[in-house]
């Protein structure tokens, strides 16, 4: 179980409510739009505003506790900082998975061809999932 209160300790971040449920809810949930979690915390917090939202992601992205995903046609997705891997997105239905391969290669096959020194990688997939293709495909 991830401890969520030591890592903002940790990386010198307030411990709040808000920030915790916003965690929870992104650990619970794997990918959410920032959309996604405000409608997931105003249950909890009913008075908790988009802009704190915001603010809240923006700061836990700067201390690497939080990653956004960037996939072409769909908002900007997070997740918590984890092992690095790669995504694949259903251009149907907007699903996002993890797809947990060794992306060494490829790091090492970019940095040879640009001379640049690679320390991370994020790419997404674009593609349909299987549910969709079934649908697709009975049609």
């Amino acid at each position: 179980m991830i401890s969520f209160e030591q890592e903002l300790r940790d990386k010198h971040l307030k411990i709040t409510p808000q920030r915790m449920v916003m965690l929870r809810q992104i650990s619970d949930n794997g990918h959410m739009s920032i959309e996604e979690l405000h409608e997931q915390i105003k249950s909890i917090y009913p008075s908790i505003s988009l802009a704190t939202i915001y603010k809240n992601i923006n700061a836990l992205c700067e201390a690497n506790i939080l990653r956004e995903i960037k996939a072409p046609t769909q908002k900007q997705k997070y997740e918590l900082s984890s092992d690095r891997h790669i995504h694949v997105a259903c251009e149907k239905c907007g699903k996002l998975e993890d797809i947990k391969i060794d992306t060494s290669s490829l790091q090492n096959g970019c940095a040879n061809l640009s001379g640049y020194q690679i320390y991370d990688v994020s790419a997404v997939f674009i593609g349909v999932c299987p549910e969709c293709k079934a649908k697709s495909s009975a049609c």
